[in-house]
């Protein structure tokens, strides 16, 4: 295709549709209802990544991050209800928090998911909870709005979602007087001022109503709207133009198709524009505990970098699934494609990878790192114990490194070794042997005849690239030859003579870095010895 007909950059596609001579407002929010996924990550990295795009274009635009503390603990948010019965339908900012150390069980979870926006570079301009904007009347406009026109909302509902409520409904939920649930009452007879309600027994599975019946204000927090309403609400509170959401939320029918035509014919406003992600799929049980990351979204942040999160979250188009599964080789490959995308960055800043690279970095003043080490280079290097992570770094570079690169490094070193702790494959995994491993005595005459030769060559050749020349010469002299290319038998001969198996890391590079000595003894003790 020519570069004319390229398609746009995802985030540049999204801001080529807001209007430029209008304050724009993107907003993004998360219920607090219990411990916050990994996937719950994805929505707030691509909202700031949407942001910091549009900033970037000269949009003027404010970042909204609202908590909506007051929703019901419902059979969705509780996955346990054990010992929470008499929780279940209380408003999540009225439930005691789980272990005393928050004022609520909202704030607990809450505060525990804006920790990690800090390691991320997620800085919303406005962080809002919901209790307050109920309690300080800031939506008491959109309630009595929405009171006044209930019929309409019914017919709203029946139409676009095929959600059918009777005709005394009233879009609206009184907190109950008596047991404090929300999640059961059931309201009707707006007079402009209060709404008959009921708390019933049987309102809904998942709590059960104390039964009390009375009038009362909806207003000052007295009471909340329905999810869809409070969106709306929420969009006309902040003058909201842009909102990103997930692709739960965002089906032909669903809630937002939903809140669009309710915010249409109620509010009078255009709904805020917005692209729909998909999921991010986890690797099953290995996401548990055994693999020392569990599914909580601050355990990836603490163990990962922020940088390295953002860009799991970003390399993807928002629009495509994500598979994501800690163990295995997943690390090491998606920190060569992190590497690769910031040697993009370098030769072409405003290419699609230069920008995925760009967006994952913490602040929008980071500045690419000249010399960088491959991460699965330094998790072999790790293994052996002869070997200085720093030194060998300096050595490879020609020069002492920066105080940039060497902090690069050391992350890099604290990460691989907790990947090769918990979720390295085996093959990746490696040891010399103190003593010649059982496995030398079954080579063949030509891999015993290849290791005589090599044991020769070891502290002759001056670097690992001069070494790796020979040995695939002497490959060659002795017959290791299949196809006309250099036999993978060769190279495994030595693996086994040191390390047991028959891969490891680049052959000459693992001898050079041993002592010459030991190398030479046990090569030929290899090459000696019979079964």
């Amino acid at each position: 295709m020519p570069s004319a007909e390229r398609e746009v950059f995802w985030a540049d596609a999204e801001a080529h549709l807001l209007a430029p001579d209008v304050a724009h407002v993107i907003r993004d929010s998360k219920t607090p209802s219990g411990v916050v996924p990994i996937s719950g990550l994805r929505g707030p990295i691509i909202t700031d990544a949407l942001y910091r795009t549009f900033k970037r274009r000269g949009l003027p635009i404010r970042y909204v991050f609202t908590i909506d503390d007051y929703d019901p603990m419902d059979s969705q948010s509780m996955r346990s209800r054990e010992g929470m019965t008499e929780q279940m339908g209380k408003p999540l900012c009225a439930i005691p928090s789980p272990d005393g150390s928050a004022s609520s069980f909202a704030r607990y979870h809450a505060e525990r998911f804006l920790s990690t926006f800090a390691g991320l570079g997620i800085r919303p301009d406005e962080l809002h909870w919901m209790s307050d904007l109920y309690r300080g009347g800031k939506l008491d406009r959109s309630i009595r709005l929405v009171l006044d026109h209930a019929g309409l909302v019914r017919e709203i509902y029946a139409r676009v979602s095929n959600v059918k409520k009777d005709e005394r409904w009233l879009p609206v939920m009184p907190i109950c007087e008596r047991c404090g649930r929300i999640g059961t009452t059931y309201a009707t007879d707006w007079d402009g001022e209060t709404v008959a309600y009921a708390c019933r027994p049987d309102y809904v599975e998942w709590a059960e109503g104390c039964g009390t019946t009375g009038r009362i204000s909806p207003f000052a927090g007295n009471a909340k709207l329905p999810w869809n309403l409070q969106w709306c609400a929420q969009w006309d509170l902040f003058g909201v133009t842009y909102e990103e959401g997930g692709k739960d939320l965002l089906t032909g029918g669903g809630s937002r198709d939903r809140s669009n035509e309710l915010y249409r014919a109620i509010w009078k406003h255009e709904p805020p524009l917005g692209l729909q992600h998909e999921f991010l799929n986890i690797g099953g049980k290995k996401m548990g505990t055994s693999t020392g990351i569990g599914a909580a979204a601050t355990d990836l942040v603490q163990v990962y970098p922020g940088e390295l999160v953002r860009f799991l979250m970003l390399r993807t188009h928002p629009k495509r699934h994500i598979e994501f599964d800690p163990a295995g080789s997943t690390l090491p490959a998606l920190m060569d494609e992190y590497d690769r995308c910031e040697n993009a960055y370098v030769a072409a800043p405003e290419s699609d990878f230069g920008k995925a690279w760009r967006l994952s970095q913490l602040s929008d003043d980071v500045a690419p790192i000249a010399v960088r080490v491959r991460f699965a280079l330094v998790a072999d290097w790790l293994q052996i114990p002869s070997i200085d992570p720093l030194r060998q770094a300096e050595r490879k570079k020609g020069a002492p490194l920066t105080a940039v690169e060497r902090a690069d490094l050391e992350r890099r070193i604290g990460l691989a070794r907790v990947w090769l702790d918990r979720w390295a494959p085996d093959e990746a995994k490696f040891s010399v042997r103190a003593e010649l491993p059982a496995a030398a005595r079954e080579l063949s005459p030509g891999q015993r005849a290849f290791l005589a030769r090599a044991a020769e060559e070891i502290g002759a050749l001056a670097g690992a690239e001069a070494l790796q020349t020979k040995l695939y010469d002497l490959a060659k002299e002795v017959g290791l030859v299949d196809g006309g290319k250099v036999s993978r038998d060769a190279f495994a001969s030595i693996y086994i003579a040191l390390l047991g198996n028959p891969s490891g890391p680049r052959a000459a590079w693992l001898l050079v870095t041993l002592d010459p000595a030991f190398v030479r003894r046990r090569l030929r003790e290899a090459a000696e010895a019979t079964a």
